[in-house]
């Protein structure tokens, strides 16, 4: 059978670069979004899975996982989203610092809210454990007022909003995302907050993420 960490030696070995050189994968993904070098694909590839499932690895040498199979999902989960959205990082030299933010929101979206215990009957569901009470219920709740409430926002604060409280990015991938500087960034971010702040029903998150 085939594991995450042996799979990742086997392409470790065909990459011409170390996973720590983020020039080179940088310099790659440069070369393959201006379409000037053929293998420039097959490299960003490489680097990108390469270095996504060293980091849930990583993780999973300590106690953050609460099942084996959690790495090699999360592995999966990160390296889709990143295929999925790549084509909108707008400044190569940012592609490993944005590789690394998709592979820090997927480990914390599944610290708050995936790390559920199965249930003993598969058609029942997840359960939560009845040792660590943890607010998946309550938490994703919030998360679908703040959602909805968001896409009630003018169109031009939508995905600035939904990136910086739901994704949660820095302001300087959310600029690099939506193509607008820094500042512009927490201009948005700041009206976006006024107007959720009139929601009662998300004033306390929306107060927790200031």
């Amino acid at each position: 059978m085939t594991t995450p960490s042996s799979h990742l030696r086997t392409v470790l070995d065909q990459l011409p670069f170390s996973v720590e050189n983020t020039d080179a994968a940088n310099e790659a993904f440069r070369r393959w979004t201006e379409g000037k070098d053929p293998d420039a694909e097959r490299l960003v590839d490489m680097w990108t899975y390469c270095y996504v499932c060293r980091y849930f690895l990583t993780k999973s040498t300590g106690d953050s996982f609460d099942s084996v199979a959690a790495p090699s999902k999360l592995i999966t989960r990160a390296y889709e989203k990143v295929q999925e959205k790549r084509d909108e990082v707008r400044n190569p030299n940012r592609y490993a610092n944005w590789v690394s933010v998709v592979c820090k929101n997927t480990f914390l979206n599944h610290t708050r809210y995936d790390r559920t215990a199965e249930s003993i009957h598969e058609e029942r569901g997840p359960t939560l454990r009845a040792n660590e009470p943890q607010p998946t219920a309550e938490y994703g709740f919030v998360r679908e007022a703040l959602a909805d409430a968001i896409d009630r926002l003018p169109d031009y604060l939508q995905r600035p909003a939904r990136l910086y409280f739901l994704e949660n990015m820095e302001f300087e991938e959310i600029s690099e995302a939506v193509g607008k500087a820094v500042p512009t960034i927490r201009t948005y971010k700041h009206k976006a907050l006024q107007k959720l702040r009139k929601d009662d029903t998300l004033r306390e998150y929306v107060d927790q993420t200031t």
